[in-house]
């Protein structure tokens, strides 16, 4: 080979290399612009996670994220049980039936203070403005001190009994000035129309459902400084620290439908709505007073805290000296995703 044949072909390998090259860094930019990992084949593998979700739109977020493929592209195979209510999820959670599941933050500190090894990976939302007490009129009820000798309808060890306890303690009643009623939240309204009990303490969508089933005779009291429901993401302890990337993963996910229900309100409205199978019209009221929001805040074991003293005192737990729940807040996930999310003293 001449000395001329040997340096075109120098020149033929260099340009190819080059080419190779430019090529190489092209398909880099397309695949991270697309979300795939690179190198290819190395993408990690979908995992998967079983959910308890409750029917109610306090759950909107995983709701959303799981109809609007959040998970999926996050690289999470969900399965959704659906639930009555948080409680329902927890007693899921607890059989070992489901990996994660959505309550108030009132069955997870009864769980907690029976010795259940529950935390929480993030708070999705908080509202003070939607629980209330809806009463017949006809049972002589018009004002709240109208309720002392009544029969009121509540799950017990739920947010809708903690509530109650807050508002008669606001207005002045002692918690024993009413009548308990142990009641399903699917039973509520139904109870409520035929006159078995003469109130209830309840929730978004029951809350509308029993004013409807009332009419012109139900009269409903809120009370919107007594009581912030929080609304938590609960697994077991050792699952939360066992499946460390199925959590950042869940928490991915639950950015991206809170920014969508912010970004694209009425669609998250209509998306919650095909879910739990109610009317748009139903959800729309009280959208806007669900404050949408993941995050982990040191005033949440403050409520915790109070709550387990509340419990305590009204029987759902053995007395016994108020828990650290720091331990029981699992703050990693959300520490690798987005820390200022993360407020909690640690």
């Amino acid at each position: 080979m001449s000395p001329q044949e040997a340096a075109t072909n120098s020149n033929r390998r260099s340009r190819a290399v080059w080419a190779i090259a430019v090529a190489a860094v092209a398909l880099a930019v397309v695949a991270a612009l697309a979300g795939i990992r690179w190198p290819f084949g190395t993408a990690a593998p979908v995992e998967n996670v079983t959910l308890a979700l409750s029917s109610t739109p306090h759950a909107a977020l995983l709701h959303i994220a799981d109809a609007k493929g959040f998970f999926a592209e996050e690289g999470l195979a969900a399965t959704v049980v659906p639930v009555s209510h948080g409680k329902a999820a927890l007693d899921l959670l607890s059989q070992g039936e489901v990996d994660l599941a959505a309550a108030a933050e009132v069955p997870f500190v009864i769980s907690v203070l029976k010795g259940e090894p529950f935390g929480i990976a993030a708070s999705m939302l908080g509202v003070s403005t939607e629980m209330a007490i809806v009463a017949s009129r006809d049972r002589g009820i018009a004002a709240p001190a109208d309720l002392v000798g009544k029969r009121v309808g509540v799950p017990l060890g739920t947010s809708g009994e903690y509530f109650l306890w807050a508002f008669l303690i606001r207005h002045k009643l002692t918690p024993d000035s009413v009548t308990l009623v142990d009641l399903p939240p699917g039973r509520i309204v139904q109870e409520l129309a035929e006159g078995t009990i003469d109130a209830a303490s309840t929730w978004q969508p029951i809350r509308l459902e029993a004013e409807a089933a009332l009419g012109d005779n139900a009269v409903t009291f809120t009370a919107p400084a007594a009581y912030t429901v929080t609304h938590v993401v609960v697994g077991r302890t050792e699952y939360l620290t066992e499946h460390a990337s199925v959590l950042q993963k869940l928490m991915r996910a639950l950015l991206k439908a809170e920014r969508f229900n912010r970004e694209e309100p009425e669609q998250a409205i209509a998306v919650v709505a095909q879910r739990l199978k109610l009317d748009v019209q139903a959800l729309r009221p009280g959208w806007q007073e669900l404050d949408f929001r993941v995050n982990l805040l040191q005033s949440h074991l403050v409520t915790l805290e109070d709550q387990a003293r509340w419990a305590m005192a009204r029987g759902h737990a053995e007395r016994k000296p108020v828990p650290n729940f720091l331990p029981h807040l699992y703050l990693d996930a959300l520490l690798a995703e987005q820390p200022d999310r993360v407020t909690v003293v640690r």
